[in-house]
């Protein structure tokens, strides 16, 4: 068992009150965490700001973020434990994440060596004869990181590694079910030779803190993924700072009449059910040509229910539990009310040993929740459409906007559907819940304002600075 304390300029520190943190698959207690307040908040900006006073040239920050990479390789079972016990995560894809995470600090230990910088050709004008000018990365200031559950440490180093490369100190608040894998990223960081106040966990209510931090004016830049709701709360509530907010979507994927239909149910099974559909790309709404519809629901009823269900702790175990009870209920009252609206479940549906089983559901009404609102759960909707064209207006029929795929044979279809498609990314025969940890990756509309992605996080984190020599 993991007790966590908060992490304030270098120090752990304690607090009287703590809170638990307990298995989403059985209940177990995996840990405790010191629950932090306002003033916690407000001394580890106080530190950050001390240490971004202090600075750090960038060749010791690529070294730090090296050493760390190196020490969580060293210990990557133990973060998969860790991801496993306190997010209910599938072992083989906690192995997965913490892979991706070593990746995640590699690069930016690399962009910590290459920051943005160019030279300006005054001279290309008479004014500016015998002129010499150029531009130098800055960091903007300190950095509010605040990190969800269901990638508790890939997406807590995407906000600590651009951060931490582009010079900028963090204060991190991870999500109360979740605090435990990133105070071991803390931790190890600090073994990795990261100087006190470059990075500070702050653990406890998340109004209070992120509150805090949003009326700090010492605060510089908001790093936020999560809900739509509460993103563009923070935005509003800190209209002068920078923000890169990664919100919420309901992943949409065509399939055309002349797809490889093994391969795009496929990509709909591992963009659905992975870690039970609880990611931001988890691919909910699923447009098939009518002439291939019925084949599409056998073949990808057959996977689902081939699919490995139950304790997160099997190697086999794909889909496992959501992150609560409440979750699971909610997921399960959705597919329950699109029921009694007429729709047909295919697969899945039912709740055995607490997991909410993988679900294939067609017949939904275009106003439904599985089709508007974001599930963040094991449900697939399958919705028959007579062109791609049809296909790329229910798609974009949609507050949100971040990735969506096609599966296509048609150069034309696959080109119209990249230009006309209202996504951050546009994926053509490549399962839409692909993410590469150093490619671009926004949203537009409700999925979020900013771009991440390691090299593309940097560059939103620092300011270019003109320098005009004139002998």
């Amino acid at each position: 068992m993991r007790n966590q304390a908060l992490y304030i300029d270098g120090e752990s520190v304690t607090r009287e009150k703590t809170a638990e943190v307990r298995s989403p698959w059985n209940g177990e207690l995996v840990g405790t965490y010191a629950v932090g307040d306002a003033a916690d908040a407000a001394a580890a900006v106080t530190a950050a700001r001390r240490a971004l006073a202090d600075g750090l040239p960038p060749y010791r920050r690529a070294e730090v973020l090296v050493a760390a990479a190196r020490l969580v390789g060293e210990r990557a079972e133990e973060f998969a434990q860790l991801l496993l016990l306190e997010a209910g995560k599938p072992i083989t894809a906690a192995r997965g994440e913490v892979q991706r995470a070593i990746t995640t600090l590699q690069l930016s230990a690399d962009e910590a060596r290459r920051l943005p910088g160019e030279s300006v050709q005054l001279d290309a004008f008479p004014t500016g004869e015998g002129m010499l000018a150029f531009t130098v990365a800055e960091a903007l200031g300190v950095v509010a990181a605040i990190t969800p559950f269901n990638f508790p440490l890939n997406l807590v180093a995407h906000k600590i590694g651009p951060a931490l490369a582009a010079g900028c100190p963090v204060v991190l608040k991870p999500s109360e079910r979740t605090p435990l894998t990133a105070g071991l990223l803390v931790e190890v960081l600090a073994e990795a030779g990261l100087p006190p106040g470059w990075l500070n966990l702050v653990t406890g209510d998340p109004a209070e803190i992120v509150k805090a931090w949003q009326e700090d004016e010492r605060v510089a830049v908001v790093s936020f993924t999560g809900s739509a709701a509460v993103g563009w709360q923070i935005k509003a509530g800190s209209p002068h700072k920078q923000h890169v907010l990664e919100l919420g979507s309901n992943t949409a994927m065509v399939v055309d009449a002349d797809a490889d239909l093994d391969r795009a149910v496929a990509a709909a099974v591992a963009s659905g059910y992975g870690f039970s559909g609880q990611a931001c790309v988890s691919l909910q709404r699923l447009y098939v040509h009518e002439d291939v519809v019925e084949d599409v629901l056998a073949k990808l009823g057959a996977a689902v229910g081939a699919l490995a269900v139950g304790d997160p702790a099997d190697e086999k175990t794909v889909v496992g539990p959501l992150i609560s009870s409440q979750a699971t209920d909610r997921v399960t009252q959705w597919v329950e009310g699109a029921v009694r609206d007429g729709a047909r479940v295919v697969a899945g549906g039912a709740v055995r040993d607490g997991v909410l089983e993988p679900t294939v559901v067609t017949g939904v009404r275009p106003d439904s929740v599985l089709l508007c609102d974001e599930v963040f759960g094991p449900v697939v909707t399958v919705v028959p459409v007579k062109s791609v064209a049809e296909a790329i207006t229910a798609a974009n029929d949609s507050r949100f906007g971040l990735n969506t795929a096609i599966f296509t044979n048609d150069l034309g279809n696959a080109l119209e559907y990249s230009r006309r498609a209202e996504a951050g990314s546009v994926l053509v025969n490549v399962a839409p819940a692909f993410r590469a940890d150093h490619m671009p990756y926004r949203g537009v509309k409700d999925s979020g304002h900013g771009r991440e992605g390691v090299k593309y996080a940097v560059e939103s984190l620092v300011a270019e600075k003109l320098v005009i020599l004139a002998a």
